[in-house]
């Protein structure tokens, strides 16, 4: 074993390339989530510089949202780990491709053929190709956790999706691929949620164990998650936006980079309520942040999806009421959608 005489200090063998490379992938496989943020940054990024014509270069500098949530859960882990071997090396091998890699993207890219219809059609399969992903990690990780955020959180995003839908806010009309009667919504992007869910909450949870205090508010681990899932949105909504994945009512005003303040408020207000019904769950269960979840646990969480609807839905008309006004746009859309619903049962 290596003496250890500072923290700042390598192992003797730290680039040994057998030990190396086991290390990063032992890393990268056991907080693969975490560092879906990075790769979701590097690839969106060039899917905005290549899979468009022009090129959505104002766009690029979205990719800090998600790097961001990728290098604060590094430092945090480097400064507060106790398994890290050296932090010094886990920073500059971690950080370094966080930079490194989005800037020779914008220095070196060129169109790619994959544009259009095309990248809507593969829009629809990489979302089960990055699900299955999370999947295997869930599934090695601790008991449960696929029965948790592929099936509870999988049937919240699954009405919150479809809702969005048919309430009128927007359509997915476009992706046609894994469309399944009689859901508004293409099965894609319901299983998206589960995706955004695991990689958040995971974070969190890290967060929770390496930062004591973070534990004794489940409202502020609960808006941390909402938070966290946000700042990949704030990346992945304009360039879906942009590729007509969803299409927004037309009474809708452009908000960022031709989204509507109401996804971003709805995103929000629809992933903490969840969240905080999971951390107090969690607590009256005695389950450990990232611990095993039994079957009784997870259905006692499915049983909590309609109170997390109940309190999204409150969360969202205070939030643009008092954003937008009780006249604003998205508040005329649900007028309309409740008076469409009483001219149908005949009121």
């Amino acid at each position: 074993m290596t003496p250890r005489t500072g923290e700042i200090e390598l192992p003797a063998d730290a680039f040994t390339n057998t030990r190396l490379w086991a290390r990063a992938r032992q890393e990268v496989a056991t907080h693969l989530p975490a560092w879906f943020y990075f790769f979701y940054g590097c690839l969106l990024l060039n899917t905005a510089l290549t899979n468009f014509s022009p090129p959505l270069t104002h766009t690029a500098w979205t990719a800090v949202f998600p790097l961001s949530v990728f290098a604060i859960f590094t430092v945090v882990r480097a400064w507060r780990a106790p398994d890290v071997e050296s932090r010094t090396l886990l920073l500059l091998g971690s950080l370094g491709p966080a930079v490194l890699l989005p800037l020779m993207t914008l220095a070196w890219h060129r169109p790619s053929p994959l544009q259009g219809p095309q990248m809507l059609y593969w829009y629809e399969l990489s979302n089960f190709f990055w699900a299955g992903l999370m999947v295997w990690h869930a599934a090695r990780a601790k008991a449960g956790h696929v029965g948790l955020f592929f099936g509870a959180a999988f049937l919240y995003g699954a009405l919150l999706e479809n809702g969005g839908i048919f309430l009128g806010f927007f359509h997915e009309t476009h992706l046609t691929l894994t469309m399944v009667k009689p859901l508004l919504a293409p099965v894609a992007t319901m299983v998206g949620w589960c995706v955004v869910l695991y990689m958040a909450t995971f974070v969190v949870w890290r967060l929770r164990v390496w930062l004591p205090l973070l534990r004794e508010s489940h409202a502020l681990s609960a808006m941390l998650v909402a938070s966290a899932a946000t700042m990949l949105d704030l990346q992945i909504d304009p360039l879906a936006t942009a590729a007509q994945c969803w299409v927004w009512d037309s009474t809708l005003p452009p908000f960022f980079h031709g989204v509507p303040l109401v996804n971003f408020v709805a995103w929000m207000c629809a992933l903490w309520p969840f969240a905080w019904l999971m951390f107090r769950y969690q607590a009256q269960a005695k389950i450990r942040d990232g611990g095993a979840w039994s079957w009784k646990d997870i259905g006692a969480m499915t049983a909590r999806v309609p109170y997390a609807l109940v309190l999204a839905a409150l969360c969202f008309g205070v939030s643009m009421a008092a954003l937008e006004g009780l006249t604003g746009p998205s508040w005329v859309i649900l007028y309309r959608f409740s008076a469409g619903m009483l001219a149908l049962i005949g009121l």
